[in-house]
C-alpha cells in the first residue's frame, strides 16, 4: 500500500495563510472524506490556528448519514491518536505542530495523545458544538434565529413532507371561488389556457383542479430553489397575429404547391400542418416536425426551378412565423398555472402561517432575501458563536439558492482570517433532480469569488478503494468511449474525460461483462444473478462483501424477489421504508378500518393478513372459514357487522375494545394498545425492526402537533419526507447488500455486481430556465420545438447536457462502488443504445477468475434482547357516548357536508348533492349518499333552519371557525351567522337528545353566546341547537 498522499495537500498547520479558499478536486475512492477528516482534527488539535474552538469550525454535509459517519469519522481519528495508533500519529504529527505544555518536556507524540484525549472530552462535554451538520439543518437554525426578522414568531415547525398543507390550503382556495367573482374569472382563463395549451390528442381533463394542484406543488419546489425572482409572462398582443399570419401563409402555400405541378415531398409534414392550421390547433403545431420541404428538390436549370424557388420562399417564411410562435408558446405554457399559483400562494402563506409550519424550502428562498453582508454579524451574534472555518463535502452537491445563502456567511469569516475548504468531484453530481448544480463548483475551480482570500485548487490522484483493472474498466468506459462518442460533450463538463486515478494496490483485480439478451418471459439474467452469488461464496467471500446494484428501484425488488426465491438471505437498502412491508400494510389497513368501520376493502385485507391469522388460529378458525365467510358475505353493506355475528367472541376478544376506543385514546397509546391485543411482537418477533420504527414513526409524527388518526393514514400514503419511515441499516448481518446505485453512492464493497437494462437519457424535460437580469421565466422545450428557434435549441441544448452528465454520473457512481471484482450484467434489447453503447465488451470477457482466501465468518454485534410487556391499559370510556364509532362517522360526515354549504340560493337538493359528492371525494367514506341528501334536505328545508342559509345584503358566514377566550382556550362554532344587528351560533348534533345530553349542549351553547358577546358588543346574540335527526332545534339569546 502506497503512503497517504493527502499529506501533500493538506498544509503543516504553521504554513497555513489565512484567509484562504482551498477547493480538493477528488475521484470516486480517492480519500476526500478522509481529507476533510484530517483537515478538521488538524484544526481541533493545533495551537497555531486562530478561531479553532469546536463552535467556530463548521463542516456541512448533504445528508443525515453522512453527518453521522463524519462524526463518527473524527471521533475515530481522535480514539485512534489517544491511543497511540502508529499509522494515524505519523499522520497527524505531518500537519500539526505539537508544543509542549508549560514549558515541559514531554515528548511530541505523548502530547499528541493528551490533546486528543482532552479533544475527546471536550465533544463530550458540548456535544452540541460539534458542529457536523447537513446544510438543511444549517439553514433552519439560521431561519429559527432570525425568524422574527423574517415575520414569523417563535413557534412554529419547519416541515419536509409539504403534500397534505398543500392539499388542504389548495382546497380553500377552490371553496373560495364563486361565480362572477374575480377567482372564477382566473380560474376559468387557467382552465382555458390549459385547454389551449394541450395537443388534440390529451386526455380530457374533466377535473382540471388535479392538473392545476400538481403543477403549482412542482411550480412552488422550483421557484423556491431558484433564488431569484419569477417573471410571470402576459400574453402578447402579437400572438394572435402571428396564428392569422401563419394560417394565411399556410393557404397560400398550399395553392401555390398545388398549382407549381412540382412532385411534392411524401415525407413533408405539410399537408398535416395545414390540417392543423384550419382546425385551429396552433399548439399542435410546436410538435410537428419541419425539416423536410414540400417538394422534391428540383435542379437550378429546371424551367420550374422558378416556381420551386418561390414556394420554399413561403416555406421558410412559415417556418420562421412558426419558429416565433414556439418561443411565445414555450414561454406561455406555464402561464395558466403561474396566475392560479400567485392567486392561490394568499391562501397556502396564511394556512401555514394559521398552523405555525414552514416548508423547508421556503427556508432557502425566504433567507436568500435576507442575507447579505451586513446582516451576518448579526446572525452569528443570535447563533451564539462565529464560524470561522467552514468545510464542505460533496460540494457538487449544492444548489444556487444553497450557495447563494452560504456565500455571505463564507465571506464574512474570510473577512476575519477564516478559512473555506471544500471536496468534491462533479464526476458524482447525481442530484440534479433535486436541484444540485455541479456547475457551482467547475466555476469556483477556475474563479475565485473572495478576492482577499488565497484560492488554490488541488486533485487527489490515488484510488485506495478500487485494484487496477476497475480502474482500467473505468478509464475505458468514460475516457475512451464516452470521451469520443455523442456524450464527449457531457462527459468533458462532468470532468469524465480528463481525471487522473492511480492505484495504490499491487492486485490486479477483475472486472466482467456479461451479454444477456432479454427476454422478460424468461429472464435469463436471474439464473446468472443466482449462479454468480453461489460461485463467489464458493471462493471465500462472505455475503456482505457482495453488492448488487441497479438504476430503478423497481428493478432492485425484482432482484430481492429472485434472491429469496434461490434462498440467499439480503437486505435490500430500497426497501428500508417499513411501509413496503407487509406487516405495516396490514397495520395500517387496521386503522384504517376502525377509522371508518364502513371500508370494507381494508377489513377484509386485515382479517385475510398474517397478523389476524396468526391471531384467530387460537379460536380454532382457519383460513378457508375466513375466505368463506368473506364470499358469503360479499354483498353485505357492512361486512364487519356480519363478522360480529357469525364470530361473536373472537370480536368481543379481539375488535371490541379498539373499536370503542377509537376517538377517544391518543394514537400512540390506540396503536400499542392494538399491538397488544393482537400479540404483534410476541407473534413476529422477527419483524422487531419493523414494529419499534412503525411505534417510533407515530411518537415523532405526534411531536409534529398531530394526532388525528385519519391524518396519520394519509401521511402513510405520501411520499417525500421518508426518515420518518426509514429502518437504519443493520451491521453485521450475514446477507448479500441489493440497493440502487443513488443509494450505493459513497460506499464501496469487495465484489459488485451491476445490472443494467436498456434506459433513455432524456426522458424529457419538465422546465428550462430562462435567466435574464430582470428575473427568471419558466419555458416548455422539447426537441423538437427546439429546432424550431435558435433562443429554445440553445437553451434546450444545456438542459440535455445536464441530463447526459446526470446519467453518466450515475454509471461512474455503479462502476466506482467496486473493491476486488466487478460484474456487470448488461441485459439488453435489440436497438437499445444506453448505456450499452459505452461499454467495453470485447475488453474485458469472461476469464479465470481469482483466487480468494477464506475470509471466516460474519462476526455479528452483540444483541440486546428487548422486552415487550403485554400488560393492558384500563381505560375508561362512558358506555353510552362515542361507543357507536359508526354513528360518530356519521356525524362528522353531516358536519363536513354543511361545512360546505355557504348559501343556499338556488336549487337546494343540487347545491347540497354538490357538497355531499365533495365531501364523499375529501374523505373516500362509503356513507349512503341518497339518504343523507334526503335526511339534510329535509333538515335545511325547516323554517327555523333555512334562512340562516340565505344570502342577504350584508349577512357574513363563518363556519368552522375557532374562537379564543380570555385563557387562551379555543372553541370551534359550527356556524356563525352575522347580520348587522344580530350574531346567530349554530350548533348541529345527530342522534338522540337525552336529558344529559341536552344540559350539555345547553351550557356549550350558552359558552359560545358569551363568547362572541365580547366580540359583538353591540348586537344581539341567538344561540340555536339544531337536532338533524330529530328536526328539531333549540333556541337561547342572551
Amino acid at each position: 500500500m502506497m503512503p497517504d498522499k493527502t499529506s501533500e495537500i493538506l498544509q503543516k498547520d504553521t504554513d497555513l495563510r489565512f484567509p484562504h479558499f482551498m477547493i480538493l478536486r477528488a475521484s470516486a475512492g480517492s480519500g476526500k472524506t478522509h481529507a476533510l477528516t484530517r483537515r478538521f482534527v488538524q484544526f481541533i488539535l493545533s495551537g497555531k490556528i486562530h478561531g479553532n474552538d469546536l463552535k467556530n469550525i463548521l463542516a456541512i454535509t448533504f445528508s443525515n448519514n453522512a453527518a453521522k459517519e463524519m462524526k463518527e469519522r473524527i471521533l475515530d481519528w481522535l480514539k485512534a491518536l489517544y491511543f497511540g495508533q502508529r499509522e494515524k500519529l505519523d499522520q497527524i504529527k505531518g500537519i500539526i505542530t505539537i508544543t509542549p505544555a508549560g514549558g515541559e518536556t514531554t515528548p511530541e507524540e505523548t502530547r499528541l495523545m493528551e490533546k486528543a484525549g482532552e479533544a475527546i472530552e471536550r465533544i463530550l462535554d458540548n456535544y452540541s458544538d460539534f458542529r457536523i451538520r447537513t446544510i438543511d439543518s444549517f439553514m433552519a437554525t439560521i431561519f429559527k434565529a432570525s425568524s422574527v426578522d423574517l415575520g414569523y414568531t417563535q413557534d412554529f415547525e419547519i416541515v419536509m413532507n409539504t403534500r397534505s398543507i398543500f392539499e388542504y390550503a389548495f382546497e380553500l382556495f377552490l371553496r373560495g371561488v364563486r361565480e362572477g367573482e374575480r377567482k372564477e374569472a382566473l380560474l376559468s382563463e387557467a382552465i382555458y389556457k390549459i385547454m389551449e395549451s394541450k395537443p388534440g390528442t390529451s386526455a380530457y381533463p374533466w377535473d382540471p383542479s388535479g392538473i392545476i394542484l400538481s403543477e403549482i406543488r412542482k411550480l412552488h419546489v422550483k421557484l423556491s430553489s431558484l433564488g431569484k425572482e419569477l417573471k410571470t409572462p402576459e400574453t402578447p398582443s402579437g400572438i394572435e397575429e402571428i396564428k392569422e399570419e401563419m394560417a394565411v401563409v399556410a393557404e397560400k402555400l398550399g395553392t401555390m404547391i398545388d398549382e407549381s405541378g412540382l412532385e411534392k415531398n411524401s415525407r413533408c409534414t405539410f399537408p398535416r400542418i395545414l390540417s392543423l392550421v384550419r382546425e385551429g390547433s396552433f399548439p399542435d403545431l410546436v410538435k410537428v416536425p419541419t425539416g423536410t420541404p414540400p417538394l422534391k428538390k428540383v435542379p437550378p436549370s429546371d424551367r420550374q426551378a422558378d416556381a420551386y424557388e418561390a414556394v420554399l420562399c413561403e416555406w421558410e417564411r412559415f417556418r420562421e412565423l412558426l419558429g416565433r410562435f414556439t418561443l411565445l408558446y414555450s414561454a406561455l405554457y406555464y402561464q395558466p398555472y403561474l396566475m392560479v399559483y400567485r392567486d392561490f400562494q394568499r391562501t397556502l402563506d396564511e394556512q401555514k402561517r394559521a398552523l405555525g409550519r414552514v416548508f423547508i424550502e421556503d427556508v432557502n428562498h425566504s433567507l436568500s432575501e435576507y442575507l447579505d453582508g451586513s446582516i451576518v454579524p448579526d446572525v452569528y451574534f443570535r447563533l451564539g458563536e462565529t464560524v470561522f472555518h467552514y468545510l464542505i463535502d460533496e460540494f457538487q452537491d449544492t444548489s444556487p439558492i444553497q450557495w447563494k445563502n452560504l456565500f455571505p456567511l463564507i465571506e464574512d469569516s474570510l473577512s476575519v482570517g477564516g478559512s473555506l475548504f471544500v471536496v468534491g468531484d462533479t464526476k458524482q453530481a447525481i442530484y440534479g433532480f433535486r436541484e444540485a448544480d455541479y456547475t457551482i463548483m467547475r466555476a469556483l475551480e477556475r474563479v475565485n469569488p473572495f478576492p482577499s482570500a488565497l484560492h488554490t485548487v488541488e486533485e487527489l490522484h490515488f484510488n485506495h478503494r478500487s485494484k487496477k483493472e476497475i480502474l482500467r474498466f473505468n478509464e475505458r468506459v468514460f475516457k475512451d468511449i464516452a470521451g469520443r462518442s455523442r456524450y464527449a460533450e457531457a462527459a468533458a463538463h462532468s470532468g469524465l474525460s480528463d481525471y487522473t486515478q492511480k492505484p495504490t494496490d499491487a492486485d490486479m483485480g477483475y472486472a466482467e461483462i456479461v451479454s444477456i439478451d432479454r427476454n422478460d418471459a424468461e429472464r435469463p439474467e436471474k439464473g446468472m444473478l443466482l449462479e454468480l452469488v453461489g460461485e463467489l461464496r464458493e471462493r471465500g467471500y462472505n455475503l456482505p462483501d457482495i453488492a448488487i446494484l441497479a438504476f430503478k428501484n423497481y428493478d432492485v425488488v425484482r432482484i430481492t424477489s429472485w434472491l429469496n426465491e434461490g434462498g440467499v438471505p439480503f437486505i435490500s437498502h430500497s426497501s428500508l421504508d417499513i411501509r413496503q412491508r407487509k406487516l405495516t400494510g396490514e397495520i395500517i389497513s387496521f386503522l384504517n378500518f376502525i377509522d371508518s368501520p364502513v371500508d370494507d376493502l381494508s377489513f377484509i385485507r386485515f382479517i385475510l393478513g398474517d397478523i389476524f391469522q396468526k391471531r384467530c388460529s387460537h379460536h380454532g378458525l382457519t383460513a378457508k372459514q375466513i375466505h368463506n365467510f368473506i364470499f358469503r358475505n360479499r354483498d353485505e353493506p357492512h361486512i364487519y357487522r356480519a363478522f360480529q355475528r357469525e364470530f361473536p367472541g373472537i370480536w368481543d376478544s379481539l375488535f371490541k375494545k379498539l373499536f370503542r376506543l377509537a376517538g377517544h385514546l391518543p394514537l400512540y397509546d390506540l396503536v400499542t394498545e392494538a399491538f397488544r391485543t393482537f400479540n404483534l411482537f410476541g407473534d413476529f418477533i422477527e419483524e422487531e425492526a419493523t414494529l419499534s420504527r412503525t411505534l417510533e414513526a407515530i411518537k415523532e409524527f405526534e411531536e409534529r402537533g398531530s394526532n388525528s388518526l385519519k391524518d396519520f393514514i394519509a401521511y402513510s400514503r405520501e411520499s417525500g419526507d421518508d426518515t420518518l419511515w426509514n429502518m437504519d441499516v443493520p451491521k453485521g448481518i450475514d446477507a448479500v447488500n441489493v440497493m440502487t446505485i443513488h443509494k450505493a453512492k459513497g460506499l464501496g464493497f469487495p465484489v459488485v455486481i451491476v445490472l443494467l437494462y436498456g434506459d433513455t437519457v432524456n426522458r424529457g424535460i419538465p422546465y428550462i430556465i430562462g435567466d435574464e437580469p430582470e428575473g427568471v421565466t419558466l419555458l416548455r422545450i422539447n426537441g423538437e420545438m427546439a429546432k424550431k428557434n435558435a433562443l429554445l435549441e440553445e437553451l434546450y441544448r444545456e438542459a440535455v447536457i445536464r441530463n447526459e452528465v446526470n446519467s453518466l454520473n450515475s454509471l461512474y457512481v455503479g462502476f466506482t462502488r467496486a473493491v476486488s471484482e466487478m460484474y456487470v450484467l448488461a441485459v439488453r434489447k435489440e436497438r437499445e443504445r444506453y448505456p450499452f453503447e459505452l461499454l467495453p465488451f470485447d475488453d474485458f470477457p469472461s476469464s479465470e477468475r481469482p483466487e480468494r482466501a477464506y475470509s471466516g465468518a460474519v462476526e455479528s454485534p452483540p444483541e440486546t434482547e428487548l422486552y415487550h410487556h403485554d400488560r393492558g391499559v384500563e381505560i375508561s370510556v362512558n358506555p353510552d357516548a362515542g361507543i357507536n364509532i359508526l354513528e360518530k362517522k356519521r356525524g362528522e360526515f353531516y358536519h363536513a357536508v354543511l361545512y360546505n354549504i355557504e348559501f343556499i340560493d338556488g336549487e337546494a337538493y343540487g347545491i347540497l348533492r354538490d357538497a355531499v359528492e365533495r365531501v364523499v371525494t375529501q374523505t373516500g367514506t362509503g356513507h349512503p349518499t341518497e339518504g343523507i341528501m334526503k335526511e339534510l334536505h329535509s333538515f335545511l328545508g325547516m323554517a327555523g333552519i333555512r334562512e340562516y342559509f340565505l344570502n342577504k345584503e350584508g349577512r357574513e358566514v363563518l363556519r368552522e371557525r375557532e374562537f379564543a377566550d380570555g385563557r387562551g382556550n379555543l372553541y370551534r362554532m359550527d356556524r356563525v351567522v352575522i347580520d348587522e344587528e344580530r350574531v346567530t351560533v349554530m350548533d348541529f348534533k345527530t342522534g338522540r337528545d337525552t336529558a344529559t345530553e341536552g344540559d350539555k349542549y345547553k351550557r356549550q351553547i350558552s359558552r359560545y353566546m358569551e363568547l362572541l358577546k365580547e366580540i359583538y358588543t353591540h348586537r344581539d346574540i341567538e344561540g340555536i341547537v339544531a337536532y338533524i335527526d330529530l328536526k328539531k332545534t333549540e333556541r337561547y339569546s342572551l
